[in-house]
């Protein structure tokens, strides 16, 4: 099969690429399968109950059966029990079977479940990752562990992050469109990236006679443009300390800043003026027809993003790059708010044996581990001669282990030469140089492993998912508004329930972050 069309296949299984990325450099050795050795009696394979979500794919039925979980079993002494619960109900179905009793001994989840952790049945791993896990100390990166800690008790088995970066989203450039234009310089300040839309909004990049070119486009309800907020430090997503103060990202001063940004944007037509009713394909459509000179997005879409221009405007000479967040002055973290992890493993207190666990775990992140995450089963979809792996995507997803097989297994964020052999030298490159300025970006996540605020719950609408910012901050955008209205907003915000919010917030972090 050529490159070209492994590429293709690859890309059609986004997901792959987002949740199989491996961890890269010097990989720990592998740690031998938990069991006694050959001159003993082979232990008996231990019990492991685990839930998870089935992310929409088709799993298997009767894991007992299946070759894949087989393989595992046999590789890490365990008998498994792998419930797979519908995706789209998963939290829900938590609830249920922890309320029913129901806990089993391993929970999948995306972050530290709060249902969970407020009643005392997570089981803390800082012992037993010392013990039995010398390959998850290696692999998985300080600030990944860092999210799953609190008080210093580590939570979970967290998975890196696509890339290892902690900042998921890049702002995105056409670099061919900078040369035409004659910039030689990245931004490097918001004033810099205002120059340079201006240099794509008065320049015939397209080269079709029309004065058509959109120098940054984004969507709906402020969504795809996380990184211009985060010019400023601050983005709806961020929760920052301020005068002794956990904020929203959307009540900060430093917001108020970001408006008064976009709304120049808006003003001098450097980003689309149909951004905050624009739907996914519209938006979609305008990239590929080589209209558009910059977006923001996520890192592993930079080789897709590539590929489709590519498709689409042959003879364009499209190259996507990444660029690092522009800062303002006086910021010292730009860009989207950090996430250190893309999901987690839960070791409850029900669980009999939890050190079988963690070496179970600890083995789908040695070398053996990985390569059997991103390829299945060796001498089936994968064969290695001399070093070099052979991969056969085709038979992988016609055998359906891909692509929920990495979504199940995968502990590591990126892994270049793995990943390298399901994409292709030209996509991996592309990726790489977007992983490396992300890795050095984004905006911490104060709040990371707070429980459900009963604020919150209580006041809806002044959340990141609420109107009241939105409405407040269209309507300065538009000039319906003066800019300062931002400052009534906050004083609204704060009068109907935002004080609350804020307290608890603040509290929180002071006993289990600060």
């Amino acid at each position: 099969m050529k490159t070209t069309k492994k590429v293709v296949a690859f890309l059609c299984i986004s997901t792959i690429l987002a949740t199989t990325a491996c961890s890269n450099g010097n990989n720990a050795q592998s740690t031998a399968a938990p069991g006694a050795s050959a001159a003993q009696t082979p232990a008996a394979p231990v019990k492991i109950r685990v839930f998870e979500t089935d992310n929409n794919y088709t799993v298997p039925s009767d894991i007992k059966k299946d070759p894949t979980f087989q393989y595992l079993m046999k590789q890490t002494n365990t008998d498994l029990d792998w419930v797979f619960l519908p995706h789209n109900d998963y939290a829900n179905q938590l609830r249920i079977k922890f309320a029913s009793g129901d806990v089993p001994d391993l929970v999948q989840d995306w972050g530290i479940n709060t249902d969970l952790l407020s009643n005392d049945q997570i089981l803390p791993l800082n012992d037993l990752i010392d013990k039995y896990g010398p390959n998850l100390k290696a692999q998985i990166p300080k600030f990944v562990w860092d999210g799953v800690t609190i008080n210093g008790k580590i939570m979970a088995i967290p998975e890196g992050p696509s890339g290892n970066t902690p900042s998921g989203r890049v702002i995105f450039v056409r670099k061919d469109w900078m040369d035409k234009a004659g910039i030689k310089e990245i931004p490097k300040t918001p004033d810099d990236f205002l120059n340079m839309l201006r240099a794509f909004r008065d320049t015939d990049l397209n080269g079709n006679g029309k004065k058509d070119e959109i120098p940054f486009i984004a969507r709906e309800n402020f969504t795809w443009m996380e990184n211009i907020f985060g010019m400023f430090g601050v983005n709806p997503y961020t929760y920052n300390e301020y005068n002794g103060e956990i904020l929203p990202g959307y009540v900060h001063p430093n917001f108020k800043k970001a408006l008064a940004y976009i709304k120049t944007m808006l003003d001098e037509k450097l980003i689309d003026p149909e951004f905050l009713t624009m739907k996914r394909n519209v938006w979609e459509q305008k990239i590929q027809n080589n209209q558009v000179g910059s977006w923001n997005h996520v890192n592993e879409n930079a080789w897709d993003w590539q590929n489709k221009l590519n498709q689409s405007q042959p003879n364009a000479g499209a190259n996507v790059i990444a660029i690092p967040t522009p800062k303002a002055p006086g910021v010292q973290n730009a860009g989207h708010h950090m996430l250190p992890y893309r999901h987690t493993f839960l070791v409850t207190k029900k669980a009999k044996d939890p050190a079988a666990i963690i070496k179970m775990l600890d083995w789908m992140i040695s070398d053996e581990g990985q390569k059997f995450v991103y390829f299945g089963l060796q001498g089936v979809t994968w064969k290695e001669e001399n070093g070099k792996i052979s991969y056969d995507l085709e038979k992988d997803v016609a055998d359906k282990t891909s692509p929920w097989r990495p979504s199940s297994f995968n502990l590591v964020g990126y892994n270049k030469n793995l990943l390298g052999v399901q994409v292709g030298d030209k996509a991996i490159e592309k990726l790489d140089a977007v992983y490396q300025i992300a890795q050095k970006e984004g905006i911490p996540n104060l709040l990371l492993g707070a429980p459900d605020f009963k604020s919150i719950k209580q006041y809806p609408d002044l959340t990141r998912e609420g109107n009241m910012w939105m409405e407040a901050a269209s309507q300065i955008i538009y000039g319906k508004k003066p800019l300062d209205y931002f400052d009534e907003f906050v004083k609204n915000w704060r009068a109907q329930g935002g004080n609350e919010i804020v307290k608890e917030y603040t509290d929180w972090y002071n006993k289990n972050k600060k």
